[in-house]
């Protein structure tokens, strides 16, 4: 069915740790956002209305809501400090997290915004405990609030990052010796399934994670099939997945945090001189230039600034570069003394400018995932991907699938190759009345469609969702031929009968 089942390991037991930093954009604006006394929202004003998409606990308490309108937000609190979301400042968060973690282990991978999964094979199950504490000193200290799980899988791990969050705690480790009791005390929604599969598992008196686990395999494979199959791998520790470790890539970066508070623009500029001068020479020892220059800037009150600041083409220029700092900073607002800079080169693209004569593959993929990355912004993520069908017995049901972030993982997704006629289905349905010969179609009429029915195969019967009241589902499909026009799929359902689609 797909599955990897692992066994436990006879030499030590293995290991997985989640890093997560809850709220990642809101805490990549603002450091240690869940402890500050004041109210913070994050705010998407790229809309004609202003919602809020996340905020602290300050914020909570005062009655403000993710999807609020910023003005109810305000109205409830008046004194709620609003940021704006920044690409830049989250990209330097998501690095702090990488580079920190890796003074624990070596082998991390960045499972998603915000989530690092690491593999604790080469740490002494003793250590465990001590390391992962002394690693969120390390991570509060740089401005980030985190919560960590442990456990034997990678799926353990993060259902023991998300049952420490919801108990609004900052560490769990779902020892093995008492995993089962571990899973008694956590809700099923912790382990990020389906609210389908929840209701059903409620509905037969299942409430907890370790209710399920004790359950048969053979039992669960009978009734929920694959969904339900992997869901008990998981939390029996069975199912078993390779981390895509991170690298940590040159970065053409400096930084400095200083020792007193800096208020003026002057001693800022020597620092942003010194600073290109070592970058340029860097950068320039790649045979690339720079295309963009990014300025994070963080403030004594605890908030940041970071921009992205694009050239009209690349350059290592000195003079310009230095123009192009002084000016943002020029127009910058400090309403509190600055605590530290970094500055960053964005290399230009190490792809060769020459082209294959008769190629049809992409002429620049980082340029292809920088147009999904656009895309995504303008109609959003929910509205970007391939379908892919659900593990049901009901014909045509779907979800939309998002796309993958990378060429990479886009060739990984590569399915077995279809085979068999291809249906080309009609949109909604096309309605058509249909008269029956000895119990099979005869004749179809529609204006679209009408004609003698001259072959047929079926019927074929199928029906689902009994147990839940008002929506079950029951159909009747034909193939058939109709003189003249071509073979369709004919399809009875709540005593209406539809031609589906085409066969082509």
């Amino acid at each position: 069915m797909g599955f990897i089942e692992c066994s436990r390991n006879r030499s030590g037991t293995p290991g997985f740790a989640v890093v997560w930093c809850p709220d990642f954009k809101l805490q990549a604006v603002v450091r240690r956002v869940q402890t500050k006394p004041e109210p913070v929202a994050l705010v998407d004003d790229t809309k004609r209305q202003s919602v809020i998409l996340s905020r602290n606990e300050a914020a909570i308490r005062q009655g403000v809501e993710v999807g609020m309108k910023t003005v109810q937000g305000l109205a409830r609190c008046p004194g709620l400090r609003v940021e704006s979301p920044s690409a830049p400042a989250e990209e330097a968060a998501a690095r702090t997290l990488l580079e920190t973690s890796f003074g624990w282990v070596p082998g991390i991978e960045e499972t998603g915004e915000g989530w690092l999964t690491l593999d604790l094979s080469t740490q002494s199950p003793g250590e465990w405990v001590d390391s992962a504490q002394r690693l969120r000193g390390r991570l509060y200290e740089a401005g980030a609030e985190v919560v960590i799980g442990i456990g034997e899988t990678p799926s353990l791990a993060r259902i023991a990052a998300l049952a420490a969050r919801a108990e609004g705690k900052s560490f769990r480790h779902l020892d093995p010796g008492c995993r089962m009791e571990h899973l008694d005390q956590l809700s099923l929604g912790l382990a990020e399934t389906a609210e389908e599969l929840q209701e059903r598992l409620r509905l037969w008196g299942v409430n907890s994670l370790g209710a399920f686990a004790r359950l048969s395999r053979e039992a669960i494979a009978a009734r929920m099939g694959d969904e339900g199959v992997e869901l008990w791998l998981r939390l029996t520790g069975r199912l078993q997945r390779p981390l895509r470790l991170a690298k940590l890539d040159e970065l053409f970066e400096e930084h400095q945090d200083f020792d007193y508070e800096v208020r003026e623009r002057e001693p800022l500029l020597f620092v942003v001189n010194r600073f290109l001068d070592q970058l340029i020479v860097r950068v320039g020892a790649t045979g690339r230039a720079a295309v963009a220059v990014h300025v994070l800037l963080t403030f004594s009150d605890g908030s940041c600034r970071a921009k992205r600041l694009p050239l009209p083409e690349p350059v290592l220029d000195h003079e310009i570069l230095f123009h192009l700092i002084s000016g943002y900073l020029d127009g910058l607002e400090m309403k509190a003394a600055i605590g530290g800079i970094r500055i960053r080169f964005e290399p230009s693209d190490p792809v060769a400018s020459q082209r294959t004569l008769f190629g049809a593959g992409l002429k620049n993929r980082y340029q292809f995932e920088d147009t999904m990355k656009r895309l995504r912004k303008i109609v959003g993520s929910e509205r970007v991907g391939t379908p892919r069908s659900l593990s049901t017995h009901r014909p045509g049901v779907f979800e939309l699938q998002p796309l993958p972030d990378s060429l990479e993982e886009c060739e990984e997704r590569k399915g077995p190759p279809v085979t068999g006629a291809t249906v080309r289905r009609f949109r909604g349905g096309l309605r058509v009345d249909v008269q029956m010969r000895e119990g099979r179609p005869f004749r179809i009429e529609s204006r679209p469609v009408s004609g003698l029915v001259v072959d047929l195969a079926g019927p074929w019967y199928c029906g689902g969702d009994w147990w839940h009241a008002g929506r079950d589902w029951n159909r009747v499909e034909w193939d058939v031929e109709i003189r003249a026009r071509g073979v369709f799929r004919l399809v009875r359902e709540k005593e209406q009968w539809n031609l589906e689609g085409r066969y082509e």
